[in-house]
């Protein structure tokens, strides 16, 4: 075999000198790269998912309505807006501009032609004037209106002329022709007394006529054409030139006029045209809508957009908003990377922030469980991103998901983290939606007053107290901060021209505003209140944390696996409820929840019951079952405990910190009985093999809270008091004294942050708690000893 060694590389060669590299270098060497780039991808991707979903490539819209411009808005963006008013204007002059429709129906032209042929027959039937029967004469009538006195126009010569001029045309055919030449026009264009349709409605001096049997087809035609009183003129002089034609004898133009005359008497009962709203309505749309929008220019650095001092009304909003639209229009792409980056660079910077306070003063297993690093993102981007979503000028509901996150992560984190927290969601939701101060102040007092108010959530309507002054303190911070910003004070200040008395409205406007937005908060904070108050199963289930309202509940004696422990190991339970009555007052002293230590230690000792006897303060009658056993068998024995105690309470569905109690109320202490009797028997024993002190030890893990801590103490104080045969004040203080130096010595508070100042309070409530238990009594005369 060779002696040659294997030749080292470079980094060995240089790391053999042991020389110290940076913490951070050595931090990366030594740990688990997997987890720590999934965990860095979990922040990533969160960081990612809330650019996204905040769209922060684009400037957000930040103005609203009723709100107050400390300066005068002026346009960033040269840009265009239709002026609605200019183009209503506009479109109601091409709709009076459009001629109306009107439906003609020819058939009474027709009517009246044939009720002036009956007529003429039942006139000409006469043989003479005198010989007329009545009828006759009324017939005739109807022709003849002159006077009777007058020789030169009588009635019987007016008989004797309509009676020679039409005898040549028994049939009155071409009569016949003569009145359908000359209302030929009446017929195709109609006839009407007055326009049916306003001057809003359309054109007066033409409509467009269409017949009745092809509504498709129409043809426009002037008024005068068709008005009765100027048709009816132009017709006469069109029948008198046709009775000149085809009846050029004397007399011929006589009977033209008693015609002529007849048939415009009863022009206005047939009116033939009738207008058509419906048909006439879609012209007018159509005119109205082919208006193309008259534009009002606004210039870049010129143009004032809306007034410093005098709230935005709906007119400024929409102004506002076309101008934004068109900036974001406008922008490039690199200018969008750029927005994007920058906020990236605000989200890593906070990052930094609370992640740093969470690893170096709070919970850094926060960071260090990928999972609880993943719920935690969660809660951050949902708050900020729906508060992002709901923030809009109809609903401003901004304060809804931030107010139940403050509840949520001080519920599950404690309260400092919460505030810190919760300071950087509502700074990164006001940069994300370009609000000012006073929106920041009003979010930030909205989610440390709930944060601050929550403690310890005893009863179902705690939340609703909690909401109900968290709203009242939000109110008035909302006002406040509204006169400190000069709101009312700037409000309707007249300017030059302005008049004085305008002040009023203005003011009265914004107070008002003031007052409404500060009840708008007030009522969001009691929405949310009273909606995290149903969810807070939810909250406990999927976070693993228990509120006082769960822990007393949970509490109750009647709890199965309790009524168990106390059939099956009664002293067990007897102990249990003992070292919840001290515990919970110890913990009390430091500040930790004394509920949640008193639950743990109904429960702490649950594993007893699978082998009760095997526990001394279960025996009796002086039969001790670990007789018969070797030292490390019997500590076997008595270390399960712990194991199937979290076994049953997994099996029982308790809460995580209750399994973590059961789990480090021994810590990794030593068995102390049973090892002393090993060694004690290895030493009786030439060929005995040495003891090991960590065969005897319970698994772990240490306590890991202060409320572990707690737990720990009391319970072996509270076992350890029970030897005592004279348990003075003065022995149960060194008993108590003695357990927590051997406790500390054995390094089992290294990993829960127990000061001293706490473990000396500790031990001060312990041994009031153990000396009020055993306190003194009085013996009375003839009273024998127990």
């Amino acid at each position: 075999m060779s002696g040659t060694t294997k030749p080292r590389n470079k980094q060995e060669r240089i790391d053999s000198l042991g020389i110290q590299k940076p913490r951070l270098v050595q931090w990366w060497q030594d740990a688990d790269k997997a987890d720590v780039l999934s965990r860095i991808g979990i922040a990533v991707t969160a960081a990612i998912a809330l650019l996204v979903l905040c769209q922060t490539w684009a400037p957000q819209f930040a103005y609203r309505l009723g709100a107050i411009p400390a300066r005068d808005l002026v346009s960033r963006v040269t840009f265009d807006v239709p002026n609605l008013e200019e183009t209503k204007a506009l479109q109601n002059t091409k709709r009076r501009e459009v001629l109306a429709f009107y439906r003609n129906r020819s058939e009474p032209i027709k009517q009246i032609k044939a009720a002036l042929k009956d007529q003429l027959f039942k006139v000409l039937g006469a043989p003479s004037f005198d010989q007329m029967t009545e009828e006759e004469r009324l017939a005739f009538a109807q022709f003849y209106e002159g006077d009777e006195a007058d020789d030169a126009d009588s009635p019987a010569k007016r008989f004797s002329v309509l009676k020679s001029v039409l005898a040549e045309d028994p049939e009155l055919k071409k009569l016949q022709d003569a009145l359908r030449v000359a209302m030929e026009e009446n017929e195709r264009k109609g006839l009407l007394q007055a326009l049916q349709h306003q001057q809003e409605q359309g054109r007066q001096d033409m409509i467009r006529v269409y017949e009745a049997h092809t509504p498709d087809e129409s043809l426009p035609v002037e008024t005068s054409d068709v008005r009765i009183a100027q048709a009816s003129i132009e017709f006469v002089k069109r029948l008198r030139e046709q009775f000149r034609t085809r009846y050029p004898e004397e007399g011929g133009q006589k009977v033209a006029e008693m015609i002529s005359s007849w048939i415009v008497q009863r022009l206005p009962e047939y009116p033939t045209l009738q207008y058509d709203d419906e048909k006439s309505e879609k012209a007018r749309q159509a005119a109205a809508d082919a208006v193309d929008p008259v534009m009002t220019a606004y210039r870049h650095g010129e143009s004032q957009l809306a007034e410093a001092g005098v709230p935005l009304t709906n007119v400024e909003i929409g102004l506002l908003k076309r101008e934004w639209s068109e900036l974001i229009g406008q922008m490039r792409w690199t200018d969008k990377l750029s927005r994007m980056a920058a906020y990236g660079g605000m989200i890593a910077a906070l990052y930094l922030l609370c992640a740093s306070y969470i690893f170096f003063v709070d919970d850094r297993s926060l960071l260090l469980s990928r999972w609880k690093l993943a719920k935690l993102l969660i809660v951050v981007v949902s708050a900020i991103s729906l508060g992002y979503w709901v923030s809009g000028d109809r609903w401003r509901a901004e304060l809804i998901p931030l107010v139940m996150a403050s509840i949520l992560m001080s519920v599950v984190y404690g309260r400092e983290l919460a505030l810190l927290l919760m300071a950087a969601a509502c700074l990164s939701l006001t940069l994300f939606l370009g609000l000012d101060l006073a929106e920041l102040v009003m979010m930030a007092a909205a989610c440390t007053s709930c944060i601050l108010l929550l403690g310890r959530i005893r009863t179902r309507t705690h939340l609703l107290y909690v909401g109900g002054v968290s709203a009242v303190i939000t109110l008035f911070t909302v006002i406040g901060v509204g006169i400190v910003t000069g709101q009312t004070l700037s409000a309707g200040a007249p300017g030059p021209d302005i008049e004085p008395v305008y002040r009023g409205p203005i003011f009265d406007m914004v107070v008002w505003g003031l007052v409404r937005e500060a009840f708008r908060a007030g009522g969001f904070i009691l929405i949310s209140a009273a909606a995290m108050t149903p969810l807070l199963p939810l909250v406990e289930k999927g976070f693993g944390v228990q509120t006082d309202l769960s822990l007393l509940e949970l509490g109750d004696a009647s709890h199965p696996l309790l009524r168990r422990l106390a059939q099956r190991a009664p002293g067990t339970y007897n102990h249990s409820i003992n070292v919840a009555s001290i515990a919970e007052a110890a913990a009390d002293s430091i500040g930790a929840n004394g509920l949640l230590v008193r639950v743990g230690a109904y429960f702490h000792d649950i594993g007893k019951m699978f082998k009760p006897e095997y526990f001394i303060e279960n025996q009796s009658a002086g039969v001790n079952q670990h007789d018969s056993l070797q030292p490390a068998m019997s500590t076997l024995v008595i270390i399960a405990h712990v194991k199937d105690g979290a076994d049953l309470a997994r099996s029982h569905h308790l809460p995580e910190p209750i399994i973590d109690f059961i789990l480090q109320h021994h810590g990794t202490t030593l068995v102390e009985y049973f090892y002393r009797e090993a060694a004690r028997r290895s030493e009786e024993d030439p060929n005995g093999e040495s003891v090991s002190d960590k065969d005897f030890r319970y698994p772990g893990p240490k306590p890991q809270t202060l409320e572990a801590a707690v737990m720990m103490l009391a319970d072996t104080v509270e076992s350890a008091s029970r030897t005592l045969v004279d348990p003075t004040p003065s022995r149960i203080q060194n008993l108590v004294d003695a357990i927590a130096q051997k406790k500390m010595s054995d390094g089992q508070f290294d990993e829960c942050g127990l000061t001293f100042l706490q473990l000396d309070r500790i031990r001060r409530s312990l041994v009031k708690s153990l000396t009020a238990i055993y306190h003194a009594r009085v013996k009375y005369p003839g009273q024998q000893s127990a």
